[in-house]
């Protein structure tokens, strides 16, 4: 009997393909028991849809061989271990529920806080539609190069003593972006696989705000070690940081902490403390989540003018309050990823 169920299950087509479940390798064993067969399958298939039709195509097909009165399928799912991105040790991917607080001057100053510890470090702007980081770093109207040693991959931009590439720097800077999910899934695959980063401690993602596909695709392409969620004070902001700290869970991504950005303002004439968007509202969230807290930014007027004027606090006024605030979040990243393991 089991070779006549092996010639059936030769003329059902795998969904979608020209060939049988048998040529795609699916079926792994084929137990008769009685008028019973089970059909135990191996797949890497993700596509739900795709699992549902082979539940109802191999039942009905083998139902047509004389003896079998039941048709039970074993499915087991395998799932690949994303493998890290060559050379690279860390992967961090720096996100929040919306935009306006801040994240990529966060990812720019975080990055450039753990050059100075003497990490090798990149820093990839992955917000396909707003890619500030080339202004933010003084790298604007600077083109990739090709790789001389390997043509088939780009050079990354190296500023400050890190890497950097950006979206920013293949379009031109006034060109509107209108790419839909598949064009951007391919964008993020290929900054990470066809570029030349080298031998890196860490590379700081800086992700589009929102759960979207460049946060999706980050996953699917790489083991992220840790994500970072960075929020403003204020109340209102918690809901959005509880759906980007949702995603990361279904991402099965650990989050490292909470980053608390523009939390006070400190009066350069009088020194005076001022909480311009309330304060506490990150370490808050982060103790009900179970999450770390990283640390407390200031606003600060220099912060600003930095990143218009292409140098960032942590290199242009190193000794200041808001770059010492930025090595304590880098400091704090560096503990927790430790903790991991």
């Amino acid at each position: 009997m089991k070779e006549k169920i092996l010639d059936e299950l030769k003329k059902v087509f795998y969904p979608g393909k020209t060939h049988s479940v048998l040529e795609e390798g699916i079926i792994d064993d084929v137990v008769v028991e009685g008028n019973k067969v089970v059909v135990k399958i191996k797949t890497k298939e993700k596509n739900q849809a795709v699992i549902d039709m082979l539940k109802r195509s191999i039942p009905m097909s083998l139902k047509k061989v004389d003896g079998v009165e039941d048709v039970e399928l074993e499915i087991e799912k395998v799932v690949e271990e994303k493998e890290k991105v060559a050379n690279i040790k860390h992967v961090i991917a720096t996100t929040s529920g919306k935009g306006g607080v801040g994240k990529s001057t966060v990812s720019v100053n975080t990055a450039l806080a753990l050059a100075k510890f003497g990490y090798k470090v990149g820093l990839l702007d992955a917000d396909i539609y707003g890619p500030n980081i080339p202004t933010m770093m003084g790298i604007e109207g600077i083109p990739v190069t090709l790789d001389p040693d390997h043509k088939d991959k780009i050079l990354p931009i190296v500023k400050y003593g890190i890497k950097v590439l950006s979206i920013g720097n293949l379009v031109p800077k006034d060109a509107a972006i209108i790419w839909r999910g598949p064009l951007i899934n391919q964008a993020i695959k290929q900054f990470l696989e066809d570029v030349s980063w080298g031998e890196l401690d860490f590379l700081i993602v800086d992700l589009p705000p929102g759960t979207g596909d460049a946060q999706l695709t980050l996953a699917q392409e790489t083991k992220v070690t840790g994500g970072i969620i960075v929020i403003t004070p204020q109340n209102v902001a918690m809901s959005d940081a509880a759906k980007a700290n949702d995603f990361f869970k279904k991402l099965k991504i650990p989050v490292l902490g909470v980053i608390e950005n523009m939390s006070y303002f400190i009066c350069p004439n009088c020194g005076a403390r001022t909480d311009i968007f309330d304060h506490g509202g990150a370490r808050k969230f982060a103790e009900q989540n179970g999450l770390g807290f990283l640390g407390e930014i200031p606003i600060d007027v220099e912060v600003r003018e930095g990143g218009d004027k292409g140098k960032p606090i942590v290199v242009a006024n190193p000794t200041s309050p808001v770059a010492q605030a930025f090595e304590d979040v880098a400091r704090n990243i560096v503990e927790k990823i430790k903790a991991l393991g």
